[in-house]
């Protein structure tokens, strides 16, 4: 848990929560939270068909309702890699979706990154960044705040350039699968990266311990696993007109889930939320934890 209540308090502000009560549905709206026009939560073979990859980057843009969410994710990943010494030669990042700004931290730690995802238009979107290809997302105000974090904001577009080059393969992903990156075979990784990916992937939470059970079966003995998510997500997402499901997990559920799947906590970062923090979204809390095999 992140430091006493005025710490606590500190980070808050700084990441922008507490902002949004302020402004209206329609501002809200305007900054990505448009109104939802489908009868049902999306889940499983619908993120082929209606997950839109350029309304989720949106949630990256300064100024979103999720930016905040976005800046504690990237910040205590900062620390995770920094203070744990978690390194090697491989990284697995599994349910990239269209978004890179999470294996920015990692990627200084590892010599190659397979990156996956389960929707072929997100895997599509991740190759036209690795190729610098046009139209591609600008992840350049990540990287500058990283290169920041790790005091060496001059050299950020070299930090870019290699990512792009440590990018092996982006691969088809589903956690609910004994062998997650089925059909392609791995040697079990030195290390995972999930960021908010089980939680969304899963239909219970049943469902979400398997799932970590076979995340767990692709890293090595040793290895780390460096989970990201939602406490209590108790409202469906939104991305761009769309809704999906996600399953409301707590710390006891997530503790549980990691113990079935012989992985040993190591480190916990946590930040509760207040309803006016994301309009729409009902979340109690983030957090980044890192766990041993």
């Amino acid at each position: 848990m992140l430091g006493n209540f005025g710490k606590l308090f500190k980070l808050r502000v700084l990441l922008g929560f507490g902002k949004s009560q302020h402004r209206t549905f329609a501002q809200a709206g305007a900054q990505g939270t448009s109104a939802v026009k489908a009868t049902r939560a999306r889940c499983g073979e619908d993120y082929h068909t209606h997950f839109d990859p350029k309304a989720y980057l949106a949630r990256y843009s300064p100024g979103h309702d999720f930016y905040g969410m976005k800046m504690f994710f990237i910040q205590q990943l900062h620390e995770i890699f920094r203070d744990n010494q978690v390194r090697g030669d491989r990284l697995l990042d599994i349910g990239t979706g269209p978004a890179i700004a999470n294996l920015i931290s990692a990627s200084r730690h590892f010599s190659e990154i397979i990156a996956s995802d389960y929707a072929e238009s997100n895997r599509t979107e991740l190759w036209a960044w690795t190729r610098a290809e046009a139209g591609a997302y600008d992840w350049s105000h990540y990287f500058k705040i990283v290169a920041e974090l790790e005091r060496n904001r001059e050299n950020w577009e070299v930090i870019q350039q290699q990512i792009r080059q440590k990018i092996k393969a982006v691969v088809p992903c589903d956690v609910n699968q004994e062998n997650p990156l089925a059909p392609s075979v791995f040697q079990p990784f030195d290390a995972v990266l999930c960021s908010s990916v089980v939680d969304v992937a899963t239909s219970c939470l049943a469902a979400y311990n398997l799932a970590l059970r076979n995340i767990s079966s692709i890293l090595k003995s040793g290895g780390y696993l460096v989970l990201t998510g939602h406490l209590n997500f108790e409202s469906n997402y939104v991305v761009g007109d769309e809704e999906f499901s996600i399953v409301p997990v707590t710390k006891p559920n997530i503790e549980m889930a990691l113990d079935g799947a012989k992985l040993r906590l190591v480190d916990w970062r946590e930040i509760p939320m207040h309803s006016s923090d994301v309009p729409r979204h009902h979340i109690e809390g983030l957090y980044v934890l890192l766990a041993k095999k």
